[in-house]
């Protein structure tokens, strides 16, 4: 009993540290705080293309747009949106989500549930999968 207890802290506590993890790389934080503040309209001014190769060689173009938008506070903000690439030509409008306090932060993905909540999904599925782990582990020890 006592070793399936400790299974179930340690596993869990690495169910945690992982969702914190992937919430951390996929930008969770600052898309959630666009997304819970301002929207507006936003006009394309160039398109970055990026030519690579993926991991078996073949050759991969990857376009990144530069969006400018004006807050309801006047100010003009201007941003290369790295998270998804919006298939839009120079002069194009977007709809783009920001922060009022960091409008830095904007992006123009829209939002999507498996991104909003990819953090509180891995570390409550994780979570449920070590407590029928730990309580396969009691039974068997």
């Amino acid at each position: 009993m006592v070793i399936a207890a400790v299974y179930f802290v340690i596993a869990t506590s690495a169910c945690v540290s992982l969702a914190r993890s992937l919430d951390r790389q996929m930008e969770g934080p600052r898309l959630r705080a666009a997304w819970a503040g301002r929207t507006a309209e936003a006009r394309c001014t160039g398109v970055r293309t990026d030519e690579t190769q993926d991991a078996d060689g073949i050759p991969v173009t990857v376009s990144h747009a530069t969006l400018e938008f004006r807050t309801e506070a006047g100010r003009t903000v201007a941003f290369e949106e790295r998270r998804r690439q919006l298939d839009v030509a120079e002069g194009d409008l977007v709809t783009v989500y920001y922060a009022e306090d960091a409008p830095e932060g904007a992006t123009a993905q829209a939002p999507a549930f498996g991104t909003r909540r990819a953090r509180e999904l891995v570390a409550g599925l994780g979570c449920a999968f070590a407590l029928v782990t730990a309580a396969v582990l009691a039974g068997v020890l």
